[in-house]
């Protein structure tokens, strides 16, 4: 029997390492696009200018580092003009802002590197300007390089700087909950402290390598923000685990337990959620992983109980009967905390709930399905309540299983680390105003990216049967009564703002699609304007005007914050009245005494009080954010 059992669970792994292997990135070879991505520029790509220009500005998606990001200017020749240049707006962080010398007529070529503040990935790419009388066909477009993927060694380094982390939390409160064996056992302690080491020097490991991309290893780990991230992440890892072997037994839990939360929120704020605007998306992420500790610390604790007991008690431990209920009332709440704050995560940093044609969200789905699949496991184990039922090998194997499926859950999280959460900059989506008939254009919609005050792109997305016409964005400037009139070039002509032949293919599938996509880059907006927009149709031979539909929006001074499209539906809304309303709920139950389904009632107690006040934290942090915005 017990040969037919670890037939299964090496079937099991092979099986596991057969799926996640074409998931991680570059496991095919693939190249993703850069994570500080160029939104916009002055002077746009392809553009022709009648002068010099006197300033050359870039736009990018992510706050940029000072230190390692600048800009070379070159003629067509290959000659420098202009080397590792520019500095980041003292006004904008996400700006990079150069001076160019006085330019002679002919065509240039700006070749820009970055280093993210938000999340620590380097970057690269280029476009070219002509100035004087250059033609389109002699300047084309640019391009931004793709960023290299993480190959699966480097996916599995970063999983080794989240493991030791959060285990240290995991099986700090799994024993104080769910085991209550006063002090931490020494075989514990001594693998904690090995996890926590191997951590920091992964964390450390994976930091030079960020380095050498930037170019100077000492000047990232000490001048960056993500270096200094990243560096105080390992130590915090190789103290902890230093001290976890040096320590009297009865502070080890605390000791591993605060490492653990201080090492987290070290990991949060390096991520991607540290480039979204405001407090929600990191507070959000930093739930989403404490619960996911919870839970994975929890499984590889009752993985132990099953296997070697000695790991987590040096005394007789109750049965499972007792042991699984206590932990299943920390499992249901952190559980529930995960998946919402994980739909949370997903939305407000692509947009969508899921993007099936991006590589984030091929591999989002790939880990949404690893983890339903543990949490299928999980249920049966809950509704097992540790009767030790023989169904698929016992519990121990479905523990087995479910651990194993929780560890890939966690490649899959360390591979979207290494993944943009978005293949193109998100904008603000303005709503289109009805004619005096309350009709609007059909299949035409308008994004302001970036959306915030200065150089801003335009947008404007229509059927594919304009493709063959001539487009005009007019914007009236209300307050000022001002008026500026640009031509909307189509994307994959070879004039618009993009990466060439990248571009060109991306808008030859929006056309079998149905849709063509026209931009207008360069675009100043300032902070306070209020605008009209109106995108023209007009007639190619006369210029007569033949329809037009138009916008509205206004800009404070952090972004637009009038005329955004408004859904009657919010899914950022919703999890946050969800988290509110479950938390509040949660802690009245807990306050009363109330037990959880097939749950031990002090186990119940902690959970809902302890989960309930991190929901209702966080639920109103959401709200309010969502106020201010």
């Amino acid at each position: 029997m017990r040969r037919v059992g670890a037939w299964r669970r090496a079937g099991a792994i092979a099986l596991l390492a057969l799926l996640v292997g074409p998931a991680l990135p570059d496991a095919a070879g693939g190249r993703v696009l850069a994570h500080a991505q160029l939104v916009t520029s002055s002077p746009a790509p392809g553009s022709t200018l009648p002068e010099p220009p006197t300033e050359i500005r870039l736009v990018f998606s992510e706050p940029l580092e000072t230190q390692f990001t600048s800009l070379d200017l070159v003629t067509d020749d290959g000659t420098a003009v202009l080397e590792r240049g520019g500095l980041i707006d003292p006004a904008d962080p996400f700006a990079l802002v150069a001076t160019p010398p006085e330019l002679e007529p002919g065509v240039y070529t700006v070749r820009w590197r970055t280093l993210s503040a938000a999340d620590g990935h380097t970057a690269e790419g280029f476009l070219a300007f002509g100035v004087g009388d250059v033609s389109g066909e002699e300047i084309g477009a640019g391009g931004e390089a793709a960023h290299e993927a993480a190959d699966p060694s480097a996916v599995i380094g970063r999983w080794l700087t989240y493991i030791g982390l959060l285990l240290a939390l995991g099986l700090a409160v799994f024993h104080r909950v769910v085991v209550r064996d006063g002090a931490m056992p020494r075989l514990l302690t001594r693998g904690l402290a090995a996890a926590l080491l191997i951590s920091g020097v992964a964390t450390l490991g994976a930091a030079a390598v960020s380095g050498l991309e930037s170019g100077d290893v000492g000047g990232y780990l000490v001048d960056s923000r993500n270096g200094a991230l990243q560096l105080g992440r390992a130590a915090v890892a190789v103290i902890g685990g230093v001290g976890l072997a040096l320590v009297p037994l009865r502070w080890a839990g605390t000791l591993a337990g605060g490492t653990g939360i201080v090492g987290i929120v070290l990991l949060v704020l390096a991520g991607h959620a540290s480039g979204i605007p405001g407090p929600a998306a990191i507070a959000s992420q930093l739930v989403h992983v404490s619960g996911a500790a919870v839970w994975i610390g929890g499984i590889v604790g009752l993985v132990a109980v099953t296997r070697r007991p000695s790991l987590v008690s040096v005394r007789p431990l109750p049965s499972m009967r007792t042991l699984v209920p206590r932990f299943s009332a920390l499992a249901l709440v952190s559980i529930g905390l995960v998946v919402l704050t994980g739909v949370h995560s997903a939305y407000v940093q692509t947009g969508v709930l899921l993007d099936l044609e991006t590589e984030y969200g091929h591999t989002l789905l790939m880990k949404s399905g690893f983890a339903i699949g543990a949490l299928a496991l999980g249920a049966l184990n809950f509704l097992d309540g540790g009767r030790m039922m023989t169904w698929l090998d016992s519990m121990r194997s479905r523990l087995t299983i479910e651990l194993m499926l929780a560890t890939t859950v966690l490649v899959m999280t360390a591979a979207l680390a290494s993944t943009p959460p978005v293949d193109e900059p998100l904008g603000v989506a303005i709503e289109p105003i009805p004619d005096a008939f309350g009709v609007t254009a059909p299949g035409m919609t308008m994004d302001v990216v970036p959306g915030r005050p200065g150089l801003n792109r335009v947008i404007v997305t229509t059927t594919d049967a304009l493709a063959a016409s001539t487009l005009e964005l007019g914007l009236d400037r209300r307050d000022d009564g001002t008026t500026t009139r640009v031509p909307l070039l189509l994307e994959g002509g070879g004039t618009g703002h993009g990466a060439g032949a990248d571009h060109g293919a991306d808008t030859t599938h929006g056309s079998a699609s149905g849709t063509a996509t026209w931009t207008a880059d360069a675009l100043v907006l300032p902070a306070g304007s209020q605008w009209d927009a109106s995108v023209r149709i007009v007639s190619s031979s006369s210029g007569a005007e033949l329809a037009r539909q138009r916008f509205a929006f206004g800009l404070s001074d952090a972004a637009i914050d009038s005329g955004r499209v408004t859904t009657l539906v919010d899914p950022v809304s919703l999890i946050g009245v969800a988290l509110l309303l479950g938390g509040a709920l949660g802690v009245g139950l807990g306050l009363g005494g109330a037990s959880l389904p097939r749950c031990e009632p002090a186990a119940s107690r902690v959970a809902l009080l302890v989960g309930g006040a991190t929901a209702t934290a966080l639920g109103t942090i959401i709200g309010a954010a969502r106020l201010v915005a």
